[in-house]
């Protein structure tokens, strides 16, 4: 199991460090920094991207974030669309 990172600096403006991605993605720390593997293999990944501070500590940009959760949300379902799709019921035998 990883170690959970501690931040003894605060991020840089416009930035926040894993633990407070984690939060408003709604993503474990865990994945984050599997997104961010995956980001450096392939050069994209499932998650918001991240950047290297300093040597080796990763952060995620708040505006990144932002435009990751809006990419994730799609249009809300036309009701008439649901309503249309829901099966018919079942013809009831003559009594």
């Amino acid at each position: 199991m990883p170690r959970t990172p501690t931040f003894n600096q605060p991020p840089p403006p416009g930035h926040v460090w894993a633990d407070e991605a984690s939060r408003l993605t709604g993503r474990s720390i865990e994945q984050l920094y599997k997104d961010r593997q995956e980001q450096k293999r392939s050069g994209h990944s499932h998650g918001p991207r991240s950047v290297t501070i300093g040597a080796r500590k990763a952060a995620w940009r708040i505006a990144d974030i932002e435009n990751w959760l809006l990419s994730q949300t799609g249009p809300a379902p036309d009701d008439e669309v649901i309503y249309d799709s829901r099966s018919p019921e079942p013809a009831r035998a003559a009594a």
